[in-house]
This record gives structure tokens, sequence and C-alpha cells, in this order.
């Protein structure tokens, strides 16, 4: 299974928003914020999002198995898009909670570094505000990758590494 080079697994910890969109059968987008992504030691990727926050995703994913996935650094817009195509729904587990407070914890400094930005941290506190029992693991195989940090190699292929 293709995943990620070394250099962006390095970057991974410092995009701390995320976007995780699908379409469903008829190809209707759906798009959502998600609370927290990390690649897998076997090249997959994991996205957390709480299931009440994104039900058209959740349903788009579970129906067409299509995701795409967009991390970002708020503070210097370094931006990776990744794809796959058989993404699956899980339950959220006790151990993606240290996933999702590192997360959380990130994004709370990195918005509170974005000028203008100083007082969010009540909006970030009620995004991460999640139980458990609402949080679904969203799991893929990466079939594409793009580097989409703006200047000139935006939109340029990321080469994965062969399986």
């Amino acid at each position: 299974m293709p995943h990620l080079p070394p250099e962006w697994l390095h970057h991974l910890p410092v995009l701390t928003s995320f976007r995780l969109g699908s379409c469903d059968r008829s190809g209707q987008p759906q798009v959502c914020r998600a609370l927290a992504a990390d690649a897998l030691p076997d090249g997959r990727m994991l996205v957390l999002l709480a299931e009440r926050a994104a039900p058209r995703v959740v349903a788009a994913l579970r129906e067409t198995g299509q995701a795409a996935l967009l991390m970002t650094s708020p503070r210097t817009n370094r931006t990776l898009h990744v794809k796959g195509r058989d993404a699956r729904v899980e339950p959220g587990l006790p151990e993606h909670a240290a996933l999702l407070a590192h997360c959380h914890r990130r994004l709370a400094v990195e918005i509170a570094e974005v000028d203008g930005f100083g007082s969010a941290a009540p909006v970030v506190a009620n995004w991460y505000r999640v139980d458990l029992c609402e949080m679904v693991a969203v799991r893929f195989s990466i079939s594409g990758a793009w580097d989409q940090t703006p200047g000139p190699h935006a939109g340029q292929p990321v080469a994965l590494l062969p399986a």
C-alpha cells in the first residue's frame, strides 16, 4: 500500500486544521471539519470526527468509500491533500483520545499565533467538546497526495512510497 514520504510524515504533527470530504453515489460532494488526523504505521490515514457534526459526510463515506483529506497549518498555510478510495468508518476508540487531545492543543496554539484570532480558544474548545461515543474513526489507504501549500509548487503531486 502506498504511503507518504518521510518529509511529509515529519510535517503531519504541525498540520492542525483538517477538512474531510466525500461524495455520495450521485456525486454530490460533502465536506466537514475533522478533529484529528495522522498516518498509521501501515501507511493508511486515520481521521477522527464528530459524527453528529458531519452526518452527510459519514453517510457518503459509507456509501462510496471515497475520502479527500486536507490538512493545513493555519499559521504557515503548509497544506497536504490526500485522497483514498477504500475509506471505512469505525467507532472511535479509547486509544484515539490521545491523538484528539494532541490535535486540540496544537490547533489552539496555532490559532492563537495567527493575528486576529487570539480569542478563538472558546470556539476551538467547542469543536473538540465531543464524547468518545460520538466520535468516528475513518481509515483509508492513500491513492494520491498533493502539496497544496500556496506558492510555486501548489498542486504538485507528492511522490508516494511503494508498499
